[in-house]
């Protein structure tokens, strides 16, 4: 059979990708090809990856489903780009950088705001992150190409080392060639296979709030007071419950609590 992708692409139906996204959130192997064969009876040609996924989520317990629908709790950190680069820099953070968010540095010829700067091991490097809020767009040439030219005016009067693109999306293909061509660091969506931004996010248990199971209305109060991820929640309670009546304020850092302690 074949799955229509997001981008209204059709593709054959890999059984292993399926397994794997569920692995992803701590199942076991038992309990992955379980969860697959239950969800086989409602399997057809042209059936929709959102579907799929909606249909495997249901089967998760609730820590599990959480953060399997990880790609679109970051698209709900929208519209802007704004806590999507927050959420890289407290990221990065875990990964043993030093990390500055949305500095404005002076280049050879002009002054660029930068969303993510990381340091680490005396190497300095830009990070530009481009934040989708819509499904199936990929990050194209023309932000690769950005991305390069504000690092060449930058590197000399900065000592930076490299530039790095981030996108919550995936690439497409003629930026990975140019990337590679380059010498550019690409983070997307499952790229590289090995390190894609799913594995950056789960190996530095770093997760935006928009995982957990609270209303939207709530999840916006919360970013729009710098609640990006779900450690904030737990870092500054007091100001958490300010800003909601007690019953709520306590519900929220009671989920934000079992979420945090299933994943770890």
């Amino acid at each position: 059979m074949r799955v229509v992708k997001r981008s209204g692409e059709l593709e054959d139906f890999d059984p292993a990708k399926a397994i794997n996204a569920i692995l992803r959130v701590g199942a076991s192997p038992e309990d992955a090809q379980a969860i697959l064969e239950s969800v086989k009876p409602f399997l057809y040609d042209g059936m929709t990856t959102e579907e799929l996924y909606r249909r495997i989520r249901s089967r998760l317990p609730a820590p599990q489903a959480q953060q399997y629908s990880l790609k679109k709790a970051i698209m709900l950190l929208g519209p802007e780009g704004h806590a999507f680069e927050s959420l890289m820099g407290r990221v990065f953070e875990q990964m043993g950088y030093e990390v500055l968010v949305r500095q404005v540095l002076k280049g050879r010829c002009v002054s660029h705001e930068v969303d993510v700067v990381i340091v680490k091991d005396g190497k300095k490097a830009t990070v530009e992150c481009k934040f989708h809020n819509a499904l199936g767009i990929k990050s194209s040439i023309q932000e690769a190409l950005y991305t390069w030219g504000r690092f060449l005016d930058l590197k000399d009067t900065n000592n930076v080392d490299r530039p790095w693109l981030v996108t919550n999306t995936r690439f497409s293909s003629e930026v990975v060639r140019y990337a590679s061509c380059m010498g550019m660091h690409l983070i997307g969506w499952k790229y590289p296979e090995d390190g894609g931004l799913e594995k950056m996010i789960d190996q530095a248990n770093i997760y935006p709030i928009t995982v957990l199971d609270i209303r939207r209305s709530e999840q916006r109060t919360l970013l729009y007071k710098d609640f990006v991820i779900c450690n904030d929640i737990i870092e500054r309670k007091a100001e958490l419950l300010s800003l909601f009546p007690r019953e709520t304020g306590e519900r929220i850092i009671k989920k934000t609590e079992e979420f945090l302690r299933n994943v770890r």
